[in-house]
């Protein structure tokens, strides 16, 4: 069993203000830094092993 993906302040604020301008950007959505870091959450819980698995093959 992997254990849980965790990210530094800087790493998770860095990935917060990317999820940020990609919604902006390309869909036009504002979302405010909490929706994004419930993304991030979601992303490294949910889909997260499966990365892992794929950069390890």
């Amino acid at each position: 069993m992997m254990s849980d993906i965790t990210f530094s302040p800087d790493q998770k604020a860095r990935m917060v203000s990317k999820i940020k301008a990609y919604f902006e950007d390309e869909l036009g959505q504002d979302i405010g830094g909490f929706e994004a870091e419930f993304l991030i959450d979601f992303f490294a819980t949910e889909l997260g092993a499966h990365f892992y698995n794929r950069a390890s093959v």
